[in-house]
């Protein structure tokens, strides 16, 4: 799903890096490059299935500004020799250069939807990992980051199990102070006191997919309109007590015009909705939704910046420092009286990128701190004293077309799998070009 280009001689060289064929996963040397317009593009050539250029940021300036603020690296813990090259042998691998912050476990493959867009490719729950499979990828985690981490469980359609709360019960007994699962939110919407019994397990967030504000949307995504279940969960989350992210695929043509519009639905909700996660959609896994072209975060942060009416520009939305610049980028909105010099929005809130300068979030930043609490523990530390708020985050996940392998080595998110390994999360999920996974699910067997 890339776009084809002949380079001609109007064009800006920028860097050079490693990128996939999409063919063959061969990793081939890349060149970044500008064109006349400033689109950013990576292009390179394998020797069995030829040149390949694919765009990957739409403004140069904006690409090159974010590439400067790389925070420094701190590298993973007991890394592992490569057994294959990059990306085949990960597993976290000696050439890794970031430790993970965000780790998963992925519970099962089934799901009680069967999504255009889903990089899962969800299919029966056969061969599902035991409890005794699960702890030991919560051992996994202990010992990468330790049990202080947060974990994200994940499918497949985790509440697809019927076990689901005694595999919370069991990462809370293991000392993980926050477990979040991410969901359709179908089981959630339909079951009365089902959340509460997983909030009584030790669960401490609701991950939800959540695409548009209109059913339209859901009908691309989801295959079917199910806008009426997304608001119910988030009712059921605010009664519950228990913090909500909203997580959307975004698809140029279908749903990145609302992108204004579900900023202004977060932050109505910010009682409940904690975090805003926008991941424009990747084709690892299945994706048999139509799309007017790929996406990238660049492209969704200036259409977020377009459609806020002021809130923010394009350069408040800054890296988030535990993985590579062009990968992971958030900001933070403060709800109450902006700081002197800061101008007021009509909302109520302010981004925090504009209550401190970058030389204050270097010198402020901890890689201990979770992504979506870079900024308030910044504001913090500056006497900000913040009571409502809602956190953006923008995630650029990479499929076989826009993978940059020396991105991929910056990976801070990570799947576990049984036999000890963490994955980089891309890896996990990389696809060929026909669709074959490189790594099936739990690794239990190898398809190369």
């Amino acid at each position: 799903m890339s776009e084809q280009k002949t380079r001609g001689s109007e064009h800006a060289p920028l860097h050079k890096t490693t990128a996939l064929c999409p063919d063959c996963l061969r990793e081939l040397p890349a060149d970044v490059y500008a064109d006349a317009e400033g689109v950013v593009w990576m292009e390179r050539t394998c020797p069995d299935h030829g040149r390949l250029a694919t765009r990957m940021w739409p403004d140069a300036a904006h690409y090159e500004w974010l590439r400067s603020l790389a925070f420094p690296k701190t590298s993973p813990c007991g890394a592992i020799p490569p057994s294959g090259p990059c990306p085949l042998g990960c597993g976290t691998c000696s050439r890794h250069e970031r430790r993970a912050t965000l780790m998963e476990i992925e519970v099962t493959r089934n799901c009680n939807l069967h999504c255009p867009v889903c990089f899962m490719s969800a299919e029966t729950g056969e061969g599902d990992p035991t409890m005794d499979e699960i702890e030991a990828m919560y051992d996994v985690i202990a010992n990468a980051v330790g049990a202080d981490g947060a974990v994200q469980i994940t499918g497949g359609e985790p509440t697809c199990r019927k076990d689901l709360p005694e595999i919370i019960r069991m990462g809370r007994e293991k000392g993980f102070w926050g477990i979040e699962v991410n969901t359709n939110g179908l089981v959630i919407a339909a079951r009365d006191g089902y959340l509460e019994e997983l909030v009584q397990a030790g669960l401490t967030g609701v991950y939800l997919s959540f695409d548009g504000l209109t059913g339209d949307v859901y009908e691309g995504t989801c295959g079917r309109d199910i806008l009426d279940v997304k608001l119910k969960v988030i009712d059921r989350c605010r009664q519950a007590g228990v913090q909500v992210v909203l997580s959307v695929a975004v698809v140029a043509g279908l749903n990145d015009g609302q992108l204004g519009d579900l900023l202004r639905f977060c932050l109505d909700n910010a009682d409940v909705v904690a975090g805003l996660a926008l991941q424009p959609a990747f084709t690892s896994g299945r994706f048999d939704a139509e799309r007017a072209l790929p996406m990238s975060s660049g492209d969704v942060i200036f259409k977020l910046a377009e459609q806020s009416e002021g809130l923010i520009g394009p350069r408040d939305v800054w890296p988030l420092g535990c993985s590579n610049p062009l990968c992971d980028t958030g900001v933070f909105f403060v709800h109450g009286e902006p700081p002197q010099g800061v101008a007021p929005h009509p909302s109520g809130f302010y981004p925090a990128t504009r209550a401190m300068t970058m030389e204050e979030y270097r010198k402020g930043y901890s890689p201990d701190s979770p992504q979506g609490s870079v900024f308030l523990d910044i504001l913090a530390q500056k006497g900000v004293e913040v009571t409502s708020g809602l956190s953006v985050i923008v995630m650029n996940y990479m499929d076989a077309v826009s993978m940059d392998t020396q991105r991929l080595r910056e990976c801070s998110m990570m799947v576990t799998v049984p036999d000890g390994r963490a994955i980089p999360f891309c890896s996990y999920h990389l696809t060929d070009s026909c669709g074959r996974r490189v790594y099936p699910p739990w690794c239990k067997e190898s398809l190369r």
